[in-house]
């Protein structure tokens, strides 16, 4: 064994360096990150409304996220027109996974609230017995920067600057707030409050906010059973939206695969969303019939063929307009 070894020196210690590239390149994590194709989510179990089915052909769309990828896992997928392979930012870089699933759970909570009230809000428009009352109480912190380990995500903000939420719409009260320099009254989950003087370094992330709605009656009663998942985001607010609407009204929906991607607002406008085209390739290999997406990423993906029909869509009225005229 030692002759072999003296004999073969110069090749053995070529081979070890060539085992330890390929051991780096496999093993060794790259400052990469990587949003692939996912799957699609049911909405029917979502939510109940009392006294009435939730349609079965609604369902939001998800994506996969890995982070961070090896060297091997970048030069497989660098070239892969169905992902995107991007370095973190700064806020991602800070927070745990733990924050992470802290944010998407609070803004699942948030989409699923206003797709309730939007929902009912317009079907009580044909239904007159529909009842939805529901009110502002403030926003929630959804990131902050990490060096205030006095905040939490989720954490609600109900004063700024002295003034309450109570005097203020959600974007006047948020107007407040310029993020450099700014006093804040804070709830904490179990009612307690705390005041913090905020003031911006340069260069730090800065706070985001999601507006807190509460919903003090509606008719039918509803129940979330979907804020039990692991699934967390806003992304599915147009669709949550829309398979409530039908539910609510009883529109005849056909046996189509009817998905789509968007947030929602109060005041029922479609927003931006992360991977997009992700989430394009994603209703491709699920069979979808009908793909609902903001008109805003319209540009972003109409060049990508696609077996389905596309609909681009600026407000929660268009969509749901789309169906009406389509199925109904």
């Amino acid at each position: 064994m030692l002759t072999f070894i003296k004999k073969n020196k110069t090749l053995l210690i070529i081979l070890s360096f060539a085992y330890l590239y390929v051991f780096f390149v496999a093993v060794v994590p790259t400052n990469y990150t990587v949003t692939a194709p996912g799957g699609l989510t049911p909405l029917e179990s979502s939510f109940e409304i009392e006294g009435h089915e939730m349609p079965d052909q609604f369902y939001s769309v998800y994506v996969y996220s890995y982070d961070p990828i090896t060297a091997f896992q970048y030069m497989l997928l660098k070239n892969d027109e169905t992902v995107v392979v991007r370095r973190p930012t700064i806020r991602e870089q800070e927070n745990t996974i733990i924050d992470e699933y802290r944010q998407g759970q609070l803004s699942k909570s948030v989409s699923y609230q206003i797709a309730l009230i939007k929902a009912y809000e317009m079907a009580k428009e044909q239904d007159p017995s529909i009842i939805m009352d529901y009110g502002f109480e403030g926003l929630y912190i959804y990131d902050f920067p990490k060096r205030l380990d006095m905040v939490d995500i989720g954490d609600v903000i109900i004063e700024i600057n002295g003034e309450s939420y109570q005097d203020y719409d959600p974007q006047s009260f948020f107007e407040l707030s310029d993020h450099i320099n700014v006093t804040y009254l804070i709830q904490k989950e179990d009612g307690s409050t705390y005041t913090l003087d905020y003031e911006q370094v340069l260069g730090e992330v800065s706070f985001l906010f999601y507006t807190k709605y509460v919903i003090y009656d509606a008719y039918p009663a509803y129940e979330l059973p979907g804020l039990n998942s692991t699934v967390g985001g806003p992304s599915g607010g147009m669709l949550q939206t829309l398979s409530i609407y039908v539910s609510l009204l009883n529109i005849n929906i056909p046996d189509v695969v009817i998905a789509g991607t968007g947030t929602i607002n109060s005041s029922g406008t479609i927003g931006r969303i992360g991977g997009i085209v992700q989430k394009i390739y994603t209703a491709e290999y699920n069979n979808v019939d009908v793909f609902f997406i903001p008109k805003s990423h319209y540009d972003d993906v109409k060049d990508i063929n696609v077996s389905y029909e596309l609909v681009p869509v600026e407000t929660i009225e268009e969509a749901a307009l789309w169906l009406y005229e389509n199925y109904n």
